[in-house]
């Protein structure tokens, strides 16, 4: 489903049904999901623009931050540095563009993954993170590219102690995803103490490569396309988790 259509057009995968015609001298965009429906009018041609988008979109730009609960506790050694793949939800993201393909809109959102919200730390001083619970795997596994992304998560504990971990935390400022077969993403999170770390993400570049993940399958990923937070917050490039891990 990910990628470029031009009008008109009309697909449908796994429930979604996406089309774009032209009555008259307009075109006429439409999305169907179960009984979310979708219509918008569109005055220009333009390309259209299917791709992943960071997964704090829907039902409503609520929160900037992801929280990954692990499905079984992460016990690291002092000084260690280990490499796991986690997974996390996917939003689909529909955009149209100009004729030069330089400018674009986005037009809709929508999602195939469970949605929900929890709290990062107590009632009283806690944030609303999106929530999601993933496996722990030594090597990439395989996925549904419309339901979940892959993420490569570097873990270093810079603590003379062993530390459990049972969850990690990110903010969506510098979140960048990349698509072909699969949707992926790579992270990192530094152990500060038995309690605190920090998080962030790291950009893919073209000699870089997922570890344990096919050379073969790397070389035709393409950036996705954002979905731009609200100019006037703030949000860091980087988390720090000081509510526990």
């Amino acid at each position: 489903m990910y990628g470029n259509y031009d009008p008109p057009f009309s697909l449908e995968k796994e429930g979604i049904s996406i089309s774009v015609e032209k009555i008259e001298a307009q075109w006429i965009y439409k999305r169907t999901l179960g009984t979310d429906r979708v219509e918008k009018l569109i005055l220009e041609e333009g390309k259209l623009i299917i791709n992943p988008v960071k997964p704090l979109n829907t039902p409503k730009e609520i929160t900037q931050n992801l929280l990954i609960e692990f499905e079984k506790m992460l016990l690291l050694a002092a000084g260690a540095r280990e490499t796991i793949f986690l997974t996390f939800p996917i939003e689909i993201g529909i955009f149209i563009s100009d004729k030069e393909n330089k400018n674009h809109q986005l037009l809709d959102v929508l999602t195939l993954s469970r949605q929900k919200f929890t709290l990062y730390g107590s009632v009283s001083n806690g944030l609303v993170c999106k929530y999601w619970k993933s496996k722990i795997y030594s090597v990439a596994p395989s996925l549904n590219p419309l339901h979940e992304g892959l993420m490569e998560l570097t873990v270093r504990n810079t603590t003379s102690d062993w530390v459990s971990i049972s969850k990690v935390v990110f903010s969506a400022s510098g979140m960048k995803l990349y698509y072909d077969s699969n949707v992926f993403m790579k992270a990192r999170m530094d152990i500060l103490s038995k309690n605190m770390a920090e998080t962030g993400f790291e950009l893919y570049h073209i000699n870089g490569r997922l570890k344990s993940y096919p050379r073969k399958n790397q070389d035709t990923w393409k950036e996705a396309l954002e979905v731009y937070i609200r100019k006037l917050d703030f949000v860091p490039p980087t988390f720090d988790m000081r509510l526990g891990l």
